[in-house]
């Protein structure tokens, strides 16, 4: 909701820059008819989007297409960001429903990186600041974010971690059995972070579950529930978490898709 009445000529414009982005080579007939609009209008319209240089006319086939310039329109666009937005209302739900913060981890090169957090807000004072990069091979974020690549990709992340020089990329022990472990990490659903990580980094004081986020172009980015040990018993925890933790993902795929125009997801 607004505050204040759309500026239908504006509206009008950006309707029109769509609809000649996304089918160049239209005439101005063609563009009024797909958009309901009278043709002297779409005229107008076109004629200011030349002027300033979003739009080019075909003169010998009188049909228009957009220019390089329409590039620069999304140049300030951040994924990540528009990740954690869509997210932010389904992951403060979520820690009402199950009573633990949750983080929402996007991919960045070879970690993912926290692009929402609301642990701070929530009490719990530890490491994983809005930024943070978190390594793939030993987080839950990372771990369900790999085993839900498409083989391709998976193979080409993992060649690309392998020439890495970070230790949490590296240790053998985060190797041994990989394939096998994130082929149970796809099949389960969900993912746990190593304990050798936790140690270094939380002493051991909570625990991490992660489930991807998927949109109907594949895997997106992952979210994790964050759970003190003292909280109980791991498997009861995750029993009770996981349903909520999944509607959640799925709710924020959900958002991806609609927010790019894809509907709903499959």
């Amino acid at each position: 909701m607004t505050a204040f009445e759309p500026v239908r000529a504006l509206v009008r414009g950006l309707d029109v820059l769509r609809v000649v982005s996304e089918n160049s080579r239209l005439t101005a007939s063609e563009i009024a008819k797909r958009l309901d609009i009278p043709q002297p209008t779409i005229v107008r319209i076109l004629e200011t989007l030349i002027a300033v240089g979003y739009v080019y006319r075909d003169l010998d086939a009188a049909t228009f297409g957009v220019t390089a310039k329409t590039k620069s329109l999304s140049s300030g666009y951040d994924m990540s960001s528009r990740v954690a937005q869509l997210a932010q209302p389904t992951i403060e739900a979520l820690r009402q429903e199950i009573g633990w913060p949750s983080n929402l981890s996007v991919p960045v090169g070879r970690s993912m990186v926290i692009a929402y957090t609301n642990r701070a807000a929530h009490g719990l004072s530890m490491p994983g600041r809005l930024g943070a990069q978190l390594p793939m091979l030993a987080t839950a974020t990372g771990n369900v974010y790999l085993a839900n690549l498409d083989d391709a990709a998976q193979k080409e992340l993992l060649s690309d971690l392998k020439s890495s020089s970070d230790p949490w990329d590296s240790l053998p022990a985060l190797w041994k059995g990989l394939q096998n472990k994130l082929e149970r990490v796809k099949a389960q659903g969900y993912g746990l972070a190593e304990e050798q990580y936790l140690d270094a980094i939380y002493q051991s004081r909570l625990w991490a579950v992660a489930v991807p986020i998927h949109s109907n172009l594949g895997v997106e980015a992952a979210i994790s529930s964050l759970v003190l040990r003292d909280a109980g018993d791991q498997a009861e925890q995750i029993e009770r978490i996981l349903p909520n933790l999944r509607d959640a993902a799925r709710e924020i795929g959900r958002e991806i898709d609609l927010d790019r125009g894809l509907g709903e997801i499959e």
